[in-house]
């Protein structure tokens, strides 16, 4: 179980220590939406990132609604209203947050964790360059004596997780939730704008999101 403290540090620590050669890539594990939803698509939401330090939860949210916003959507940062998240701790007071943005949903990200995942990779052998039909003796055995053997190894991906929950402020009800995967996270930044690219383009493919329009 990770404490809000932990999973702090863990946003900003793990990224910056642990990058890798290899390429970063964010996908929806997971999604599922309401089997009816009987209201139109929302012109703004309000993003709420569960993250108790008030620097990290303002960084994530502000990369977050910039690359929204290049998608056409507007995302209203809940940190510019709510500085510290421990302000506001009683239900009449979000409500009242929810009511002076105007938003028509909430979007809750949270970070679940990182997991270290291995991998073996089995050792090969390269030759360089390769022969041909009409090679000598004395090609044949240069060629050979240049193999190249590359012996296995077992490698370690790193997974950022995130989980996402959309409500409507209309119905108060649930209409969306999805968990994002980051493999091999290179950039906090990187990782923010896959993640919002993901989740705000899964939003519009369920007709929970207006965009285009808002540039």
């Amino acid at each position: 179980m990770f404490t809000p403290a932990y999973s702090t540090r863990l946003f900003v620590v793990f990224i910056l220590a642990l990058l890798v050669a290899g390429c970063s890539s964010t996908k929806l594990a997971e999604s599922w939406e309401a089997p009816e939803i009987n209201e139109p698509p929302a012109t703004k939401i309000l993003l709420v990132a569960m993250i108790k330090d008030p620097v990290t939860r303002r960084f994530f949210e502000e990369h977050f609604v910039a690359e929204a916003r290049n998608k056409g959507v507007e995302v209203i940062p809940s940190s510019a209203y709510i500085p510290h998240a421990t302000d506001h701790d009683e239900k009449e007071e979000i409500i009242q947050v929810v009511r002076d943005t105007g938003a028509e949903g909430v979007l809750i990200a949270q970070l679940k964790g990182i997991e270290k995942k291995h991998r073996f990779v089995p050792g090969r052998l390269d030759w360089f360059p390769e022969a041909h039909d009409d090679a000598s003796f004395y090609d044949y055995y240069y060629q050979n004596y240049r193999a190249i053997y590359r012996p296995g190894y077992v490698g370690v991906d790193n997974y950022f997780n995130m989980q996402f929950r959309y409500f409507s402020t209309r119905s108060e009800k649930m209409l969306w939730a999805g968990n994002s995967v980051t493999r091999n996270p290179r950039s906090v930044v990187g990782i923010i704008k896959q993640i919002a690219d993901e989740v705000i383009g899964d939003l519009k493919g369920a007709n929970l999101l207006e965009g285009g329009g808002f540039l």
